[in-house]
Order: C-alpha cells, then sequence, then structure tokens
C-alpha cells in the first residue's frame, strides 16, 4: 500500500539535514526558518509534501542570511 509521505516527518527530516549544514546557526533558529517556510507554503494553498523543495529554498536563503550577518558582525 501506497502512503502519503507524513508532512511533520519530512519537515523535522528536513530541519535535522539542515541544522547539520548550518552547524554554526543555533538550532533554534533552524527550526524557526523551516517552520516559517512551511507556513509560508502552506499560506499560499500548497501541501508541504508536495513543495518540499520550495520549503527547503527558502529555509536555506533565510540560514544564509543568518550565517552571513553572524559571520559579518563577529
Amino acid at each position: 500500500m501506497l502512503r502519503r509521505p507524513d508532512p511533520l516527518t519530512l519537515v523535522v527530516d528536513l530541519t535535522r539535514q539542515l541544522a547539520e549544514e548550518f552547524d554554526t546557526v543555533p538550532i533554534r533558529l533552524v527550526s524557526t526558518a523551516v517552520k516559517s517556510a512551511a507556513d509560508a507554503v502552506e499560506l499560499f494553498g500548497n501541501d508541504i509534501a508536495s513543495s518540499l523543495e520550495t520549503v527547503e529554498r527558502i529555509a536555506r536563503e533565510d540560514l544564509i542570511a543568518v550565517r552571513d550577518a553572524a559571520t559579518a558582525a563577529a
């Protein structure tokens, strides 16, 4: 039987992946970036499972900005 991907599992997996990639960014900010991106996708009527690439792109852009700002301030 084919099951739909669980949106919560997808978001948690993406958060873990991005937390490993952006290891200098606090996990709280990584979680917030992913949640905000998922909320934005849903705001436009899209479901998370079919728009995971968009969620990742939005979260990644936010995390790059956070990382770069922290680097510039240091």
